[in-house]
């Protein structure tokens, strides 16, 4: 029966970070590995837009507030503008091509959500990654980072929050 390696206090982003004993990953590697809080100063590029974002270890996907969303064709491809607003007063316009309609099935129902490919910097992670476009207005925070950005060995503490500016 394989044991576990219990970290107090922290989340790990990835199911492949829970590591079973004899995984081949010392205790002093985790040690290394960097701990981000489970809110974040973060970049949306190339605009080098600030925002603060929650790191959801939970959710798949990341997520970006937008507002009056719209598709349109742009030389035969879908596009889709929207406005990003940052919770701190700053508006920014967006055209990008839509790279997906997906479901999102959440207690309310089922939900058609557009996804864009946005640079994100996190710490001195940067990524162009996928977000689906919804209304975050109610919540605290206008962009939740998923899994799918955290997987490259990111370590979540729930207890900890800014603890790291955007590097990239």
């Amino acid at each position: 029966m394989p044991r576990f390696l219990i970290l107090p206090g922290l989340l790990l982003a990835t199911l492949p970070l829970i590591l079973a004993a004899g995984d081949g990953i010392s205790s002093a590697e985790l040690e290394e590995q960097e701990v981000l809080g489970h809110v974040e100063d973060v970049r949306l590029m190339p605009d080098d837009i600030p925002a603060q974002a929650r790191l959801d270890t939970g959710a798949r996907r990341s997520s970006l507030h937008a507002r009056d969303i719209e598709t349109f064709d742009k030389d035969g491809e879908d596009w889709v503008r929207f406005l990003f607003d940052d919770h701190d007063g700053g508006k920014h316009d967006f055209e990008l091509p839509l790279e997906d309609e997906i479901e999102v099935t959440q207690a309310s129902g089922q939900e058609t959500r557009y996804v864009v490919k946005i640079g994100l910097c996190v710490a001195d992670q940067y990524e162009e990654t996928d977000f689906t476009l919804t209304d975050r207005s109610a919540l605290t925070y206008p962009i939740l980072v998923g899994r799918t950005f955290l997987s490259e060995g990111v370590l979540v503490s729930s207890e900890h929050d800014r603890t790291v500016k955007p590097g990239c």
